[in-house]
């Protein structure tokens, strides 16, 4: 019998001996017997279930292990092999699951995988007998592991002896001759004898010929007993092994129908890691309800679905599917790890780094739980613990382009903005489509007065994704400190247009009509912010700025105290609201004003000598005091 082989490899670890060792097994067994990988796939067939299939019809499954097989890491940064669309792993899983004979094949130095190190499916592949190929003795080795499979597949001849029965027809042949002779019971007469010897000599003859005759007949019965005997016992035996064959057909039946529902399960999951990719959640979230039908114990696909539904935006049901995936397997990491993310995105960012904890104490390399617990300590304003997180994530992936970027957002924050500057200008090395890293860029070269530069990242980040609202806004508001006010409103009426709720970009686009001297547009702009956002006390603020310019104190007056009961904590406000009372003459009102403003911000200068002022107009002396100590905080104030 000639086997079917599978070859199974990592082509980032193991391609060239891979290919070296195919070439010699068709040798000896045949390419057409043989199955590599992609090269084999016919053109136009469902890759996942071909390579079930190929999985399923093959009697010897090799794993190709190189000294990188266990580390190979994904774009993401994930490690393949726990990846739940890796087909390295589903071959492997779906060859264990239906008991082929796996022979792990060591190359290039590799070792064999501690039961710790592999993903649940594979941990049986740790107890698998190992072959070493080696470079140097390729050839001897491959030798070895060609008589290995020869002697698992070497056919036995059966004979089956006839001889016996042959031997016993004769003989019985012979037997009733014999009988046949003796049974005429005619007497001998011999001459040289008299009559009496002649009737005692014939009846002697005649008794012996009775004998032999009735030992005759009961040898035969027993023989018919004994044949009837070993006829029955024959037909017992052949019934039993009937029954027996019968078992076993049923267990290698039920046996094929487990190995297809894994093997179906598998390829369930992978078409729905391929409907997320898509962007197709609603077909991947049917797909996997399908595979958890089938194996309801199993947690890859309760994880997977619960990916689906993070990325609907439902993270309730994400959260249920992790839970139950990390009930079905409590040392899956990638189950807490994205439940971890569930729980961010719904700002629960103390469960979420729970949650990334445990993923890395199950996996102490897992670069997404670094990554992501930085990302919550960020959340929660704790930046130093953050950028060790990202530190930790870059060491274990230092071409990861997303823990840069964040590690820069977290320099930013601590106003690092040089240090900030530079991670992200490696995470755009790395990644040239990294539009985040170009805004996060522009936003730090704003903050150092930079707007050059702010403009030119804020139009690479358009260019990388021209439906980015927020970099239209900023780049509006890195064109309105230049003054170029023209190209501010350009940009804001393009953030508009993208998101027409967008209550920010119309306040912007408000102020940059102020600038240009059109109070009437600047105030229609504010009024629909506010429309939009009823709580935008900054709206407020610049709309009561702009009425004070077209001098309507009262209605500036309103708008500066629903700015300050949005936000009671703006010395400004108070200020303003102060200067609009003065105007009025409601001096007492414009000075308890000027109070509060001093109150929040002791170093006002400009409400020390607005309440002054209004002091020394009701005759208290005590304005002079007020106005000094504005001169002293501003020498330029209160001239």
């Amino acid at each position: 019998m000639v086997a079917r082989i599978f070859i199974n490899y990592r082509r980032e670890d193991s391609t060239g001996t891979a290919g070296r060792l195919h070439d010699r097994l068709a040798q000896s067994f045949g390419r057409k017997n043989l199955f590599m990988d992609v090269d084999h796939i016919p053109p136009g067939v469902d890759f996942v279930n071909h390579l079930n299939n190929q999985v399923a019809a093959c009697d010897v499954f090799i794993a190709v292990i190189g000294p990188n097989w266990l580390d190979v890491a994904n774009e993401k940064g994930t490690r393949r092999l726990d990846a739940p669309d890796d087909f390295v792993a589903i071959e492997i899983a779906a060859a264990l699951a239906r008991n082929i004979r796996v022979i792990p094949v060591l190359v290039d130095g590799a070792r064999m995988p501690k039961v710790s190190e592999l993903p649940k499916s594979l941990k049986p592949l740790a107890r698998r007998q190992a072959i070493d190929l080696r470079h140097a003795h390729f050839g001897r080795d491959a030798e070895a592991l060609t008589e290995k499979i020869s002697e698992v597949f070497g056919d036995k001849p059966v004979t089956v002896g006839r001889w016996r029965a042959a031997v016993g027809i004769v003989v019985a042949l012979l037997l009733l001759g014999w009988i046949g002779l003796f049974a005429t019971g005619l007497p001998l007469s011999l001459p040289w004898t008299g009559q009496q010897d002649a009737r005692e000599q014939a009846e002697k003859e005649r008794q012996q010929a009775e004998k032999e005759t009735i030992a005759a007949v009961q040898a035969e019965e027993e023989r018919k007993a004994k044949a009837a005997a070993e006829a029955e016992a024959k037909r017992n035996s052949e019934e039993a092994e009937q029954q027996r064959a019968a078992l076993r057909a049923e267990e290698e039946r039920r046996r094929q129908a487990e190995a297809e529902a894994r093997a179906r399960y598998s390829a369930l999951v992978g078409q729905g890691n391929t409907n997320i990719n898509n962007r197709d959640y609603d077909r991947a979230i049917a797909v996997l309800s399908e595979a958890i039908r089938l194996d309801s114990k199993n947690a890859l696909a309760f994880t997977t679905r619960g990916v689906a539904y993070a990325h609907k935006g439902d993270m309730d049901r994400a959260i249920a599917d992790y839970n139950e995936a990390i009930r079905l397997d409590p040392n899956y990491a990638l189950a807490s790890a994205n439940r971890g993310i569930a729980y961010a995105s719904k700002g629960d960012n103390d469960r979420a780094i729970a949650d990334y904890n445990e993923a890395i104490r199950l996996d102490p390399k897992s670069v997404l739980a670094f990554a992501n617990r930085g990302i919550a300590y960020g959340k929660k304003g704790n930046n130093d613990r953050a950028i060790a997180d990202f530190d930790e994530a870059i060491r274990l992936n230092p071409n990861y382009a997303q823990a840069l970027g964040n590690r820069g957002f977290a320099y930013a924050s601590k106003g690092e903005n040089d240090r900030a500057i530079a991670d992200y200008s490696e995470a755009i090395r790395i990644d040239p489509n990294y539009a985040l890293a170009f805004f996060n860029r522009a936003l730090t070269y704003s903050k150092k007065g930079d707007n050059d530069r702010a403009i030119a990242d804020y139009t690479e980040a358009i260019r990388l994704n021209p439906n980015y609202v927020m970099a239209f806004n900023n780049r509006g508001l890195a064109y309105g400190k230049k003054d170029d006010n023209n190209r501010a409103i350009a940009d804001y009426n393009e953030a508009i247009r993208l998101d027409p709720r967008n209550a920010l970009a119309v306040a912007n686009r408000g102020i940059a009509y102020g600038k240009k001297g059109d109070n009437d547009r600047a105030i229609a702009d504010y009024s629909e912010a506010i429309r939009l956002d009823p709580n935008y006390a900054l709206a407020f603020f610049n709309r009561a700025l702009t009425y004070s310019k077209k001098g309507d104190n009262d209605r500036a007056i309103a708008d500066y105290t629903e700015a300050i009961r949005l936000k009671p904590d703006v010395a400004m406000a108070f200020n303003n609201r102060g200067l609009h009372f003065f105007k009025k003459g409601d001096t007492r009102r414009a000075i308890a004003d000027y109070n509060e403003a001093i109150r929040l911000d002791p170093k006002n200068a400009l409400a020390f000598c607005n309440r002054g002022n209004a002091k020394l107009k009701i005759k208290e002396t005590s304005g002079n005091a007020d106005i000094a100590k504005a001169r002293q905080l501003d020498a330029s104030i209160c001239r």
